[in-house]
Protein backbone atom coordinates (compact mmCIF):
# COMPACT_ATOMS: atom_id res chain seq x y z
CA UNK A 1 0.00 0.00 0.00
CA UNK A 2 2.87 2.47 0.93
CA UNK A 3 4.69 1.98 -2.48
CA UNK A 4 1.33 2.54 -4.35
CA UNK A 5 1.39 6.03 -2.58
CA UNK A 6 4.49 6.99 -3.85
CA UNK A 7 3.57 5.57 -7.52
CA UNK A 8 0.80 7.72 -7.80
CA UNK A 9 2.00 10.72 -8.59
CA UNK A 10 4.19 9.79 -11.46
CA UNK A 11 1.51 8.09 -13.17
CA UNK A 12 -0.89 11.61 -13.00
CA UNK A 13 2.16 13.25 -14.17
CA UNK A 14 2.91 10.79 -17.24
CA UNK A 15 -0.91 11.05 -18.25
CA UNK A 16 -0.65 14.90 -17.78
CA UNK A 17 1.94 14.81 -20.34
CA UNK A 18 0.45 12.65 -22.89
CA UNK A 19 -2.88 14.44 -22.46
CA UNK A 20 -1.03 17.63 -23.42
CA UNK A 21 1.34 16.06 -26.72
CA UNK A 22 -2.08 14.30 -27.93
CA UNK A 23 -3.85 18.14 -27.62
CA UNK A 24 -0.96 20.11 -29.10
CA UNK A 25 -2.14 22.85 -31.49
CA UNK A 26 -2.18 21.94 -35.41
CA UNK A 27 1.13 22.28 -37.74
CA UNK A 28 1.09 25.20 -39.82
CA UNK A 29 1.06 25.21 -43.84
CA UNK A 30 1.92 27.96 -46.07
CA UNK A 31 0.28 28.98 -49.04
CA UNK A 32 1.20 31.83 -50.98
CA UNK A 33 -0.15 33.10 -54.43
CA UNK A 34 2.03 35.66 -55.95
CA UNK A 35 3.69 37.58 -56.91
CA UNK A 36 2.97 37.09 -60.65
CA UNK A 37 2.02 33.58 -61.62
CA UNK A 38 2.73 31.49 -58.88
CA UNK A 39 1.53 29.61 -55.87
CA UNK A 40 2.59 26.90 -53.63
CA UNK A 41 2.15 25.45 -50.22
CA UNK A 42 4.58 24.84 -47.83
CA UNK A 43 5.54 23.05 -44.73
CA UNK A 44 7.26 24.62 -41.66
CA UNK A 45 10.54 24.01 -43.11
CA UNK A 46 9.88 25.68 -46.21
CA UNK A 47 9.52 22.35 -48.26
CA UNK A 48 6.92 22.24 -51.46
CA UNK A 49 4.19 19.99 -49.76
CA UNK A 50 3.58 17.01 -51.82
CA UNK A 51 2.65 14.31 -48.92
CA UNK A 52 2.11 14.71 -45.33
CA UNK A 53 0.81 13.26 -42.79
CA UNK A 54 -2.90 12.91 -42.12
CA UNK A 55 -4.39 15.16 -39.58
CA UNK A 56 -5.37 18.93 -38.60
CA UNK A 57 -3.50 21.90 -40.16
CA UNK A 58 -3.98 25.39 -39.98
CA UNK A 59 -2.37 26.90 -43.50
CA UNK A 60 -1.82 30.54 -43.68
CA UNK A 61 -2.69 31.65 -47.02
CA UNK A 62 -0.70 35.19 -48.27
CA UNK A 63 -2.18 36.32 -51.43
CA UNK A 64 0.83 39.44 -52.48
CA UNK A 65 -0.97 39.43 -56.23
CA UNK A 66 -1.93 42.62 -56.31
CA UNK A 67 -3.57 44.11 -59.21
CA UNK A 68 -2.89 40.34 -61.00
CA UNK A 69 -6.06 38.47 -60.90
CA UNK A 70 -5.05 35.45 -59.09
CA UNK A 71 -6.89 33.32 -55.89
CA UNK A 72 -5.96 30.40 -54.04
CA UNK A 73 -8.21 27.71 -53.35
CA UNK A 74 -7.48 24.58 -52.16
CA UNK A 75 -9.82 21.73 -53.11
CA UNK A 76 -10.53 17.60 -51.90
CA UNK A 77 -12.11 14.94 -49.55
CA UNK A 78 -15.05 17.91 -48.80
CA UNK A 79 -12.64 20.51 -48.47
CA UNK A 80 -13.63 23.31 -50.82
CA UNK A 81 -11.95 27.05 -49.43
CA UNK A 82 -11.03 30.00 -51.58
CA UNK A 83 -9.96 33.52 -51.21
CA UNK A 84 -11.78 35.89 -53.74
CA UNK A 85 -10.07 36.61 -57.19
CA UNK A 86 -7.98 40.20 -56.68
CA UNK A 87 -8.20 39.50 -52.91
CA UNK A 88 -4.63 41.21 -51.43
CA UNK A 89 -4.22 39.51 -47.53
CA UNK A 90 -3.53 36.48 -45.17
CA UNK A 91 -6.41 33.96 -44.38
CA UNK A 92 -6.34 31.44 -42.19
CA UNK A 93 -7.81 28.26 -42.48
CA UNK A 94 -7.97 25.05 -40.35
CA UNK A 95 -8.40 21.77 -41.89
CA UNK A 96 -8.37 17.85 -41.40
CA UNK A 97 -6.77 16.19 -44.52
CA UNK A 98 -7.63 12.50 -44.60
CA UNK A 99 -5.80 9.64 -44.99
CA UNK A 100 -5.28 8.09 -48.68
CA UNK A 101 -6.67 11.60 -50.28
CA UNK A 102 -6.00 13.44 -52.81
CA UNK A 103 -5.91 17.66 -52.45
CA UNK A 104 -5.10 19.92 -55.45
CA UNK A 105 -5.17 23.92 -54.71
CA UNK A 106 -5.17 26.36 -58.00
CA UNK A 107 -5.59 29.76 -58.85
CA UNK A 108 -9.22 29.68 -60.36
CA UNK A 109 -8.72 32.29 -63.25
CA UNK A 110 -5.15 30.47 -64.41
CA UNK A 111 -5.36 26.73 -63.08
CA UNK A 112 -3.67 25.50 -66.37
CA UNK A 113 -0.40 27.19 -65.21
CA UNK A 114 -1.24 27.78 -61.82
CA UNK A 115 -1.87 24.70 -59.60
CA UNK A 116 -0.38 21.88 -57.69
CA UNK A 117 -1.53 18.76 -55.41
CA UNK A 118 -0.51 16.41 -52.87
CA UNK A 119 -1.93 13.63 -50.60
CA UNK A 120 -2.48 12.53 -47.20
CA UNK A 121 -0.33 9.91 -45.86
Amino acid sequence: MFRWLFLLPAVAVSLAIAASASAKSPSKLYAKVGPGFTISLKDGAGRVVKRIKAGRYVIVVTDRTGDDAHNFHLKGAGLDLRTGVGFVGTRTWTVRLVRGKAYRYICDPHELAMHGSFKAV
